[in-house]
């Protein structure tokens, strides 16, 4: 925005090839996005770092060439209740006895 110096800042934007509000923008922090915001944490906790160190890695370590969906499975098998093990897996929303799963809507 080299003509900033001499026009009001929406001729100047034009000038430059962009619109007034982002001249203003620019004018009020020249820095560009990328070095303005700060990396956003968390904003929930981890859902498998509770089992990750114990379950997961040794797994991992035991074989190497493991599928990701062979470790999910095997910690879900884990860690999910009894009831909730028939649905593991099933695309379909039901479980094998025929009950609806929670969470599915079995579209």
């Amino acid at each position: 925005m080299k003509h900033r110096s001499t026009v009001p800042v929406p001729v100047a934007a034009v000038r430059a090839g962009f619109s007034a509000a982002t001249s203003y923008r620019i004018e009020h922090d020249p820095r560009p996005l990328s070095l303005r915001k700060a990396p956003r944490d968390r904003r929930r906790p981890d859902p498998l770092a509770e089992v990750f160190d114990a379950e997961v890695v040794p797994m991992l370590e035991a074989a190497p060439g493991l599928r990701p969906v062979a470790v999910l499975e095997e910690v879900a098998r884990a860690a999910i209740p009894s009831w909730a093990q028939a649905c593991v897996g099933r695309s379909s929303g039901a479980s094998a006895s025929g009950e609806r799963c929670m969470g599915q809507s079995g579209r």
